[in-house]
This record gives structure tokens, C-alpha cells and sequence, in this order.
């Protein structure tokens, strides 16, 4: 269904209200900005004449830095979906552009231009000689959420891009595995995919590493001893992941659980054809520390 336009006329405030009404107590006290409660950003943005959702448009892009960030949190918040085409001009900005790739994954208005758009963004990027690494951290974000096979494959090639800073493969790595029809064996996607995989598991960087794992646990679990061969080529990882298994304890990047326990976990995919129970996160659960994601 067609989300309901706000109206041009309709002022911040009273749009606000309404919807902290409409949240739970905890969520609420989550409702803040670096720069203090919203009620404070509201009321400085009404300094700027920015009191009604056409102001806001209108304005937005020439607000200060620390304003522009709160108004795009608070476009995403109130779900002004007439935003999109300020968002997307707004993705020229790199103080904002994750936020704004951000916000406009869970726009329910105008799916497939903005699908489109981050197509042509990402292929962009990837065929000039020195790619944009932060509009590419945007295109991952938002096409992670796509079952268009030319976005799927735009991930794919991000993935197998050795010229690419470590932690952007592997959350393309990561946005991948949540797309189930990579898993069909009969396509070349399944293939790429696989093939990346592995070659990821030799490579230094440790997000690569930690998210062929999970790639590869899930291009090569699902399948049912004695009534249904394994996926094709998947024992040739056993090698390089019992040897993770057996020595690398660093944390995964942003996670509780050892890169050991991962291997762990995919060797068991591999070898049964599901992931164990309980799993790693379930394993290292009272673990209070987490892996490092050095975005650098």
C-alpha cells in the first residue's frame, strides 16, 4: 500500500508529538541527538523559520551540519516520504550521506527509483579509477536490502574487489547472505559468490575473513545427508577453516564471539548441512567484549 503523504503544511512539532505518542516508553528515551533532546533541535530549527515539513524541505541543505544530521534522523523518524528527492541530492554530502542511505532504506515510497539510483551510483563508482569509499558504504547499505539481481550483483563485485578497503567487502559479504536465492547451485551468481568466498578466507584483512565465513556457511548449508548431495566445491574450505578454528581467537569485528567459534560454526554447515545449536553468538553469549570494526 501507497504510504500516506504528510502534508506540505504540517508543522514539525505537533508531527513530533505524534509520534512519541506512538512510541514506547524505552524507545523514547532513545530519542536523542548529540547535540541534546529533539525538543532542543526543534526549537532551533523554528529560529531558522523551519517550523512546517515545506520548510524543512526547502531548507534542509543549506542547514548547519549538526541541524542537517538531526533533520534527516527526524525525516526518517516522522517518515516524510516526500523527502526521497532531498535525500538523494543530499547523498553529494559526505557528512550525511550514510545517514541519508540510511534512512532512505526503510522509505516505503518510490522503492524502485531509489534502487535504481544507487545502481547507477555504485556501477559509477566501480568503473572510475579511484573509487568513492563512502558512496559505496551507501550503496551497500541500501542495495543490502534488494532483491534486484543487478543490485545483488553489484554486491558481489564490491565483494570480490581486492582493491577495497576490508570492511566494506565484508558487509557486502554480510548483505549478501541475507539474500536466499544467491544459494541456488545451478547459477553462475552461486558460483561468484562461492568462489569469493574462498578466496576470502586467505585474505589478511579480518572483515573479509570473518564475512566469507558467514558467506560461505550459508551458500553451503540446507542440504540433507543421504538425500541431497552437497553443495559443489564447499570441502575445499575445510582445509583453511579448521586451521581458523584451531588458532584464531581474535573477536569477530563487532561481534562477542571468536573467529574460531565462526569456523567452527561453518565447518558444521559444511559438514551436516546446517548451522549448529546453539550457535556461536549463542555459545560466547555472556561474553561482554566485542571485536574491533576499525572503519579506517
Amino acid at each position: 500500500m501507497r504510504p500516506k503523504p504528510i502534508k506540505p503544511t504540517s508543522e514539525l512539532a505537533a508531527l513530533y508529538s505524534r509520534y512519541l505518542a506512538q512510541e514506547s516508553k524505552k524507545r523514547r528515551s532513545l530519542c536523542t541527538v548529540p547535540g541534546g533532546d529533539w525538543s532542543r533541535q526543534l526549537e532551533q530549527l523554528k529560529k531558522r523559520h523551519v517550523i512546517t515539513v515545506a520548510d524543512l524541505l526547502a531548507r534542509l541543505p543549506g542547514l548547519p551540519p549538526s541541524l542537517k544530521y538531526f533533520a534527516v534522523e527526524l525525516i526518517g523518524a516522522l517518515e516524510i516520504y516526500q523527502a526521497v528527492p532531498v535525500l538523494l541530492d543530499l547523498m553529494s554530502d559526505q557528512a550525511v550521506r550514510l545517514l541519508c542511505a540510511s534512512t532512505l532504506c526503510f522509505m516505503k515510497s518510490g522503492w524502485g527509483r531509489l534502487e535504481q539510483f544507487f545502481i547507477r551510483a555504485g556501477s559509477r563508482e566501480l568503473a572510475s579509477g579511484s573509487p568513492d569509499r563512502d558512496c559505496l558504504e551507501a550503496v551497500v547499505q541500501r542495495l543490502g536490502y534488494s532483491d534486484n539481481r543487478r543490485a545483488v550483483e553489484l554486491l558481489v563485485t564490491i565483494f570480490e574487489r581486492a582493491d577495497l578497503p576490508g570492511w566494506l567487502r565484508g558487509d557486502a559479504a554480510d548483505k549478501l547472505g541475507c539474500r536466499p536465492f544467491i544459494c541456488d547451485r545451478r547459477t553462475r551468481l552461486f558460483r561468484r559468490c562461492r568462489d569469493a568466498a574462498f578466496r576470502g578466507l586467505k585474505e589478511g584483512s579480518i572483515y573479509v575473513q570473518f564475512g566469507s565465513m558467514y558467506l560461505i556457511g550459508l551458500l553451503c548449508s540446507n542440504w540433507i545427508p543421504r538425500r541431497r548431495s552437497k553443495p559443489n566445491g564447499c570441502e575445499a574450505a575445510l582445509l583453511i577453516l579448521r586451521k581458523i578454528a584451531s588458532e584464531d581467537h581474535r573477536l569477530s569485528p563487532g561481534y562477542w564471539w571468536p573467529m574460531s567459534a565462526e569456523a567452527e560454526d561453518v565447518i558444521c554447515c559444511i559438514t551436516k548441512g546446517h548451522w549448529p545449536d546453539p550457535d556461536a553468538g549463542e555459545r560466547w553469549r555472556g561474553n561482554t567484549k566485542r571485536g574491533e570494526w576499525d572503519r579506517d
